[in-house]
């Protein structure tokens, strides 16, 4: 049988070639990236029409000019903060009206960067019955959240501008507290009392 536009065959893969490219979505992604860390929150339709699943990241070693010495023994500031925002932004969707649930099965690797050379991420989190507006809500908060946890203790007398700066100017604002022969310059660990009273 003749294959052209007058066979049967050409519609019927015409045909199918439409039908797909009707039922293609376009995916929504709100990302905050840079040399620090990294926020995306990407559409999910396989989990629901306003399904959207939230990745964060922090990279330490970008921070250690920021914070070393800052803490206590086996403590890293940025580390605790990037745990502690997966909490923060649950209780933030919640206070929207969203749906937050654990999505751990849900692998963040394909949307961020890989492990190693300092950064570290989070397991994914899954946010159900969220609009666009919603989500860019929760971007911003989790930048905003992430800095001020980790400044409180390595910077405390700095504060973020009322406007979060576009990722480029936050890296840039970071770079600035960086502290050079940060190792030489910082103080003492801080020991626990208990460690301090064996000596």
């Amino acid at each position: 049988m003749p294959f052209g536009p007058r066979s049967p065959w050409f519609f019927c893969l015409f045909a199918k070639l439409e039908n797909a490219m009707k039922n293609q979505q376009t995916i929504r992604s709100f990302e905050y990236k840079n040399d620090y860390l990294y926020i995306i929150i990407r559409q999910a339709p396989e989990q629901g029409p306003k399904a959207y699943v939230y990745c964060c990241g922090i990279n330490i070693a970008r921070f250690d000019p920021i914070c070393w010495g800052k803490a206590g023994i086996c403590s890293n500031p940025a580390f605790k903060g990037l745990q502690l925002l997966r909490a923060d932004v649950s209780a933030f969707a919640l206070k929207l009206g969203l749906q937050p649930k654990n999505a751990a099965q849900i692998p963040c690797g394909p949307l961020s960067p890989r492990k190693g050379n300092g950064w570290y991420r989070e397991n994914a989190l899954l946010i159900v019955e969220a609009s666009p507006k919603a989500v860019q809500k929760i971007l911003e908060f989790s930048v905003r959240d992430l800095i001020q946890t980790v400044l409180a203790v390595c910077a405390p007398d700095e504060k973020l501008p009322p406007r979060l700066p576009d990722p480029p100017r936050l890296q840039k604002y970071l770079e600035s507290l960086r502290v050079k022969n940060y190792k030489e310059m910082a103080p003492p660990p801080i020991a626990r009392k208990q460690d301090q009273e064996k000596d």
